[in-house]
């Protein structure tokens, strides 16, 4: 087996998982996800990070990330452009709750300012799998390894998975990014 073989057995392995949740394990978890992003942007005095709106089937981030907007906080989300890059949208007040999908089928939200990727304190990124050491599996697009290699400054990486999610060991390329930290349902782990 290749790398590239291992990587998309893991990734289906994910996609069954996450698809077995049962619709009050999702509302747990959306709690215990918004109390611990409260936790990190007040430990960390967050004034601006870049997350992502997630799809149903990932971990449901969305009320807390709703939540640090009505704090304050800066949160701009990615749309996903055809020539592989991203594009960033500012989220304001309950924005969150009003999407769309942009041409990758990720939820973008119908109103909010054109931003850009630059003074963020974190970065919340979408993973299928990571391992304690950071390494992170990706949905296989590559546009965040693309994006996290131009970042500017010294954002903190946090991938944001499911418990279940959590690997003994990602198999990883050269071009995949490394995250400084793991979100979960039940604790953030720094990485480095």
């Amino acid at each position: 087996m290749t790398i590239r073989d291992d990587k998309a057995e893991l990734r289906a392995f994910v996609r069954l998982t996450r698809a077995a949740r049962s619709s009050d394990e999702l509302a747990s978890a959306s709690v215990s996800f918004e109390k611990f992003l409260v936790f990190l942007a007040d430990q960390y005095g967050w004034r601006r990070i870049a997350a992502f709106i997630p799809t149903p089937s990932e971990p449901p981030i969305a009320h807390g990330l709703n939540t640090l907007v009505l704090a304050g906080v800066s949160v701009i989300v990615p749309v996903s452009a055809a020539d592989g890059l991203l594009e960033w949208v500012e989220l304001g007040p309950d924005t969150i709750w009003s999407t769309a999908n942009d041409p990758m089928g990720m939820p973008i939200p119908l109103s909010g300012a054109s931003a850009t990727p630059t003074d963020l304190d974190a970065v919340l990124i979408p993973a299928a799998a990571v391992d304690r050491a950071g390494n992170r599996l990706g949905w296989g697009k590559g546009f965040y390894d693309r994006f996290l290699s131009s970042v500017d400054g010294d954002p903190l990486l946090i991938a944001v998975v499911f418990d279940s999610d959590c690997v003994d060991q990602i198999p990883t390329e050269a071009h995949d990014a490394a995250v400084d930290a793991i979100l979960t349902e039940t604790e953030v782990v720094l990485t480095q």
